[in-house]
């Protein structure tokens, strides 16, 4: 069911009989409704706020509801602090910006054997900066309701364009055109992720510590275009943004972007080591430097102990044991429904006559209806 038939759904609830009621409700507003049934529906199915008093994978139904939210996600980890002197250390690893809940965790730790890596025979190493720009949808692939054709960025220093990305032969095979706006937007912006050009890679609303609402963030690789950050640091040079449209003109001005970590390091060793996963044991912050200090439920190289605060998991280590990466299993926060930008509801496709009736029932009790209560008898028999 796609946005348009969700709303089209919504109404024909709303409305009794002729009334016409659901004439009154903007599309702008039915999204809300939309977006908060959707809401609703997952957490109830993820905790136990539900007639069943059931969790997420405690049941085929939880599993099938939430699975198309479910993704994994690993980075390397940055150095944090000292924790106890020559003893305890702790790193921490930052929550992907799409985060909500969390499933399960786990790290890749360097061992030598069980032999201690001293304090000096650990280096410390800083990470990567990040080379990028935004735009977002609804600036640069609409125009007067049309797709552009293509997306190229001019390389300052020589003057030339460089092709970011432009349509697949597969996607104009599916029958995208130009003027297919909007019934294509999900299979353009998927063919974006996967047919973008070289030393390029595009991300929507998130990458890494980068979190921009509702736009692509574009990385773009120093490597393979060293132009791109040639004076990064003035944010007075503007790098202009085309599209091969009708008229070959400047569709926007960008300015390049930075994300610069040189603050945040990392530690390595300098011996050689073996990397195994293992799966990180969560603690309560009330409770971690009590049991840090417990000889018998300390941290370990085969159950690393972690906390969560803020967007961060801190790992803690011992002499014996660095942690490399962090890898996650979690549920992320879903895009939201839009029929002006023609986004579909992310769930799989049986959810969503629950998501609007639930939606329906809202909008029934804020109307003072008294269909309200059947409506809800209604939705706790589908439930």
């Amino acid at each position: 069911m796609n946005v348009l038939e969700m709303h089209i759904a919504l109404k024909q609830g709303v409305d009794k009989m002729h009334s016409e009621r659901s004439d009154q409700l903007r599309t702008e507003e039915i999204d809300i409704e939309l977006n908060k049934a959707m809401m609703r529906f997952i957490n109830q199915r993820y905790g136990r706020n539900n007639i069943y008093k059931r969790g997420f994978e405690e049941s085929q139904k939880r599993i099938d509801e939430l699975r198309s939210l479910i993704v994994e996600y690993s980075d390397i980890v940055n150095f944090k602090e000292e924790i106890i002197n020559g003893k305890i250390w702790a790193d921490s690893f930052e929550f992907p910006s799409d985060y909500m809940y969390l499933v399960n965790q786990r790290s890749t730790v360097h061992l030598n054997n069980c032999k201690p890596l001293e304090p000096n025979s650990v280096t410390q190493e800083t990470l990567p900066s990040i080379y990028y720009f935004v735009f977002s949808l609804e600036q640069f692939f609409v125009q007067n309701n049309a797709f552009l054709d293509e997306i190229r960025l001019v390389n300052p220093v020589t003057n030339q364009s460089e092709l970011v990305w432009e349509p697949s032969p597969e996607l104009i095979a599916s029958g995208y055109t130009p003027n297919s706006y909007p019934q294509n937007v999900n299979a353009v912006v998927n063919d974006m992720f996967e047919h973008v050009q070289p030393g390029f890679s595009i991300h929507w609303q998130s990458y890494g510590p980068l979190t921009f609402p509702s736009q692509f963030i574009v990385v773009v690789d120093p490597e393979v275009h060293p132009w791109f950050q040639w004076d990064a640091s003035n944010s007075q040079i503007i790098t202009p943004l085309y599209a091969n449209d009708s008229t070959g003109t400047m569709i926007n001005e960008i300015a390049p972007r930075v994300d610069d970590r040189s603050g945040q390091v990392r530690r390595i060793p300098t011996v050689d080591t073996t990397k195994t996963q293992v799966f990180n044991k969560f603690s309560q912050l009330d409770d971690v430097y009590r049991l840090l200090d417990d000889p018998f439920n300390t941290t370990t190289e085969n159950s690393p102990l972690t906390t969560i605060r803020d967007n961060y998991i801190d790992i803690y280590t011992s002499a014996i044991f660095i942690i490399d990466s962090v890898k996650i299993t979690y549920i992320r926060k879903p895009l939201p429904i839009s029929l002006p930008l023609g986004y579909n509801c992310e769930l799989p496709e049986h959810t969503h006559q629950e998501i609007i009736a639930m939606a329906v029932s809202s909008i029934l009790e804020q109307l003072s209806d008294p269909r309200y209560k059947t409506q809800m008898g209604e939705l706790m028999n589908r439930e």
